[in-house]
């Protein structure tokens, strides 16, 4: 502590100092080293008077109470007599808020300075020092307050505030991520807690870093959008491709793509537009065939490979981010949990990092992304969770404080003011304190040249309690047209890009463009490359409750008749979609006319073969349902094409989706109604595919042998005529024909054939399980009818189950010869069952070709097997390959580690059966190489099998 004589000398010079230094002529200030001085003067050196309005001279040792320091009445006898001023300081150069620290010091020894703006002690001094040493740009710089008397306050709620701590908690985990250690993370929080912003905060640090940052969000208004979000993210990354400057990883991930995916990589078009361009015009003309075994399955594959390709073409690390998960649809959360688990393969290097945001009071455990959460724990990703919560009183000063440039000792009441209204919900008080600016409640002082306020009007100020309701009087007080043009926008969700609004404005005749700029500058929207989005959901939703329910079906309804005729002419099929979306809002109570009826209903079986298209199901099983909706009574007599479409491909959905019930709901009115017994074809298919998929398989193939013996195909009885008496016959029948001859075979149209063909495939292939002996006689069957009746994509499989059977007694060179000959057969009718075909003759190519070269057709038949959704059979071919590689003579650590890639796979998709057959063969290896362990699925198999 400092003697009464020694303050005098510090405030002479002080006052000396301040009076006739030439600050134009002096050199740069240097906070830091002055800050130092600072520190030699006790915390409890109080300037200005006591409470009492006296000073206290007494030494301390001789006060018996003694009171903090304060400086005498000399000392402010000298500061009086000071000449220094604001003004004086301001035109010397120096900082306004330096200035103001400086006058408020000589001030409040004065005595003539009281309340927030006056020091209590030293120790506000330093303190206000070391903000403006640290945050220069937010505590020492100028503010243009003529500019702000017009604009108000702007860019709050574009920073981000006490999230330091989980900020870095994510840094932590990119950082293992990238390096080796596969990583998730989720920021979950209420609505307005800054989840979003948290985000935004880390892809700076991602660019900054050199990474690249994708994000994507989940929308409430478009989950019919099949993978929207999950595409919108992947579509960037293909933009960021089509730039100059990436060139060669474009053209290096263009080469990967055809060389892995091959005609599959048509597919991943669908959803992922921009990829087209970066693959070529060539992949418009081609003919695939939409079919396969689960084209959701087919999807999540080929995003996994699109994911592992881009990986290995370019070095940096790639971060997804994947806003409002809780309004994600299944197919993308299935996606999602593929990507984690190819994430923690060698090939992917981990260059790939998750993240998402969520609102946790909207998840629960039945909401799909626990299935996420849970997949992660199963697959020793490293998980974390970050629960955002309001602001305490104390963060919400400093953000108050930054955002008004002023030290948080002169905040403190407001803050407090707006934390009692607002609870410390970052959003609302973002919010309120535009409110206060606009309202002149908070407001620019031209002299100070700092912001103020009169915190009797703030406190005085009506505000509801709820952060909703506070936003729908915000928009109340925007002009009639600016309403309205934010309620149309928020009929479309969360965002709507120019070109978007610009057809809207042509089909409803009506000005939005401008009144949304108004709306953006009002801080409602924000106007990101042509993409007008919602500031915050809770805003978008403020504006959607505006309308009530009658009204907002109206609205939709309105909206998407006006665009369905544009759908008809458009390429991409968005605004099909979107249409479809927006009518399927309104309900059949909006239809004002009964044509209308019959057009949605169309226009739904458009939009549903659309999302099947883009292998969402679940999306398409839902326009179909809407399309049923719409249907009048007596529409299977009057339109009875549109019926019998709709109910076919929504029972198609069912069977995909594994919703029994609504299959055989659908099914029984295809089967009353029908004009013919081939219009029952499909939905026999799908029940008879229902009773496989559900291990029924005694029933199935019964159920099969019925509807084949209808179309003329009889097989029963056939095990009397025996296998090789079957098999000759074959022989002589394909005697006829040369390899060229069967290979220019025509393709089969005949849509009852097409029928036929799948049935004998499927029965095929319950038949090898619990009929072998039958299974000669279907392949016969289907070379038959291939050779009469032209090529199908079942043909292929005909000729390998020929050729299998053969070389089973004893004719390996021909069984090898067929196998060759099906191969050759999958490029010239289809590769729909590649997967199929592949596993099975690999197993006869063993026998003629090297044990080494076979195990590439191994990795080709389980990439065939994936691409069509096959899982099951991707996993049986995982397992004969591990097992190959063993009597190929493979280094016996590298068979180890084939078996634990192979039981990963099998684990992860909960395949018990093969597991166990896969670690009974690892255990050998694992005894070969001298470890003695068991494995923990055995058990499991044996309560199973029992």
């Amino acid at each position: 502590a400092k003697s009464d004589t020694e303050t005098e000398e510090l405030s002479q010079e002080l006052s000396e100092d301040l009076d006739m230094l030439p600050l134009d002529q002096a050199g740069p200030i240097d906070l830091a080293g002055e800050l130092s001085i600072l520190d030699n003067i006790d915390d409890e050196y109080v300037l200005g008077p006591l409470d009492d309005g006296t000073f206290d001279d007494a030494p301390q040792h001789l006060n018996p109470n003694p009171k903090k320091k304060h400086a005498s009445q000399q000392n402010r006898d000298i500061t009086k007599n000071c000449s220094v001023s604001a003004e004086s300081l301001r035109e010397r150069g120096l900082p306004n808020p330096l200035c103001d620290l400086v006058i408020n010091m000589l001030d409040c020894i004065n005595g003539t300075l009281s309340g927030e703006d006056s020091y209590q002690s030293m120790s506000d001094v330093r303190s206000d020092l070391r903000l403006m040493l640290d945050n220069p740009n937010a505590f020492l710089r100028d503010l243009d307050m003529t500019t702000l008397s017009k604009t108000g306050l702007q860019f709050i709620g574009k920073t981000m505030f006490g999230r330091n701590v989980e900020l870095s908690s994510i840094k932590d985990t990119y950082r293992r991520s990238i390096s080796g250690e596969c990583g998730l993370v989720t920021i979950t929080g209420t609505s307005g807690t800054g989840k979003s912003l948290l985000a935004n905060q880390f892809g700076k640090f991602v660019s900054s870093d050199g990474g690249i940052f994708l994000s994507g969000k989940f929308d409430q208004l478009q989950q019919g959008k099949p993978f929207s979000a999950l595409a919108s993210t992947f579509d960037q990354y293909c933009g960021i491709l089509l730039h100059e400057g990436m060139a060669s990883t474009k053209e290096e991930v263009a080469f990967q793509l055809r060389s892995v995916l091959g005609k599959e990589s048509y597919h991943l078009t669908k959803i992922i537009p921009k990829l087209a361009t970066i693959l070529g015009s060539e992949l418009s003309v081609l003919k695939v065939n939409e079919d396969c075994i689960n084209a959701q399955k087919r999807v999540q594959y080929l995003l996994c490979q699109f994911v592992e390709v881009i990986s290995r073409a370019s070095s940096i690390p790639i971060t997804l981010f994947l806003d409002d998960l809780q309004w994600a649809d299944t197919a993308s959360i299935g996606a999602v949990k593929q990507l984690l688990s190819t994430s923690l393969s060698s090939k992917m290097g981990n260059r790939i990092f998750f993240f998402g945001c969520c609102r946790d009071e909207e998840v629960d455990e039945k909401h799909p992304l626990w299935s996420v959460m849970r997949h992660a724990k199963l697959l020793d990703v490293k998980y974390t969770n970050l629960k955002l919560k309001c602001f305490e009183e104390n963060t919400l000063n400093l953000m108050v404080s930054k955002t008004l440039c002023l030290s948080p000792r002169l905040t403190c009441s407001l803050s407090r003011v707006i934390y009692h209204k607002t609870k410390g919900n970052p959003f609302f008080v973002s919010r309120l304190m535009l409110s206060l600016s606009k309202d002149g409640l908070l407001r620019p002082n031209l002299n100070r040249r700092r912001w103020e306020w009169d915190i009797e009007k703030v406190q005085s100020q009506k505000l509801p309690d709820d952060v909703a309701m506070f936003i729908t009087n915000s928009i109340e007080a925007l002009s009639e047209g600016v309403q309205s043009s934010l309620c149309v926008l928020s009929c479309f969700g969360a965002s709507a890009d120019k070109a978007f609004i610009k057809t809207l404005e042509k089909v409803l005749d009506r000005k939005l463009i401008e009144n949304l700029d108004t709306a953006a500058a009002e801080g409602m929207l924000d106007k990101i490359d042509d993409e007008y989005r919602f500031s915050h959901d809770r805003i978008q939703e403020a504006a959607y409750s505006m309308m009530d329910d009658l009204n907002r079906c109206n609205f939709h309804f309105a909206y998407g008749m006006a665009l369905a005729p544009l759908a008809a002419r458009e390429e991409d099929g968005s605004i099909l979609l979107t249409a479809a979306n927006q009518l399927n809002l309104a309900r059949p109570e909006a239809v004002e006319d009964k044509s209308q009826y019959v057009i949605i209903a169309d226009l739904n079986l458009r939009a549903g073969k659309k999302a099947m298209g883009m292998s969402d199901f679940v999306a398409a099983y839902s326009y179909f349902d809407n399309g049923i909706t719409f249907l009048r009574k007596k529409h299977w007599e009057e339109h009875y094409a549109l019926s019998l479409d709709l109910f076919d491909l929504a029972a198609k959905c069912a069977l995909i989706n594994g919703s029994v019930i609504s299959l055989n709901l659908l099914s029984q009115q295809v089967l009353e109604k029908s004009q013919s017994f081939e219009d029952k074809l499909n939905v026999m298919y799908y029940a008879v595919c229902a009773l496989a998929s559900s291990f029924k398989l005694p029933e199935s193939i019964e159920r099969g042998l019925n509807i084949l013996s209808k179309l003329g195909i009889d097989l029963r009885g056939c095990e009397s005529i025996g296998t090789e008496a079957c098999l000759q016959e074959t022989k002589d029948l394909l005697s006829g024909y040369t390899n060229d001859a069967i290979l220019n075979t025509k393709r089969m149209t005949d849509p009852t054939m097409i029928m036929a063909m799948k049935f004998l495939n499927l029965l095929g292939t319950g038949m090898l399980q619990i009929m072998p002996k039958s299974v000669p006689h279907v392949s016969h069957r289907i070379i038959q009818i291939s050779l009469s009746h032209g090529m199908s994509p079942v043909s292929p499989i005909g000729f390998v189950h020929f050729g299998s059977h053969i070389a089973k007694l004893g004719d390996i060179n021909g069984g090898y010869h067929y196998v060759k000959l099906a191969n050759s057969l999958l490029e010239t009718v289809s590769r729909e069952n590649a997967g199929q075909l592949i596993g099975f003759g690999t197993q006869i190519v063993a026998y003629v070709e090297p044990l080494q070269a076979v195990l590439t057709y191994h990795q080709v038949g389980f990439e065939a097997a994936m691409a069509s959704g096959n899982a099951f059979l991707a996993g049986s071919i995982a397992m004969i390959k591990s097992t190959h590689a063993f009597f190929a003579g493979q280094n016996l650590q590298a068979v180890r580690e084939g078996y634990a890639k192979a039981i990963k796979f099998l684990v992860e998709r909960n395949q018990t059966i093969l597991i166990v057959q896969t670690q009974y063969h690892q255990q050998t290896i694992l005894k070969l190489i001298g470890i003695d362990e068991k494995s923990k699925h055995v058990s499991e198999g044996h309560a199973i099998l029992a």
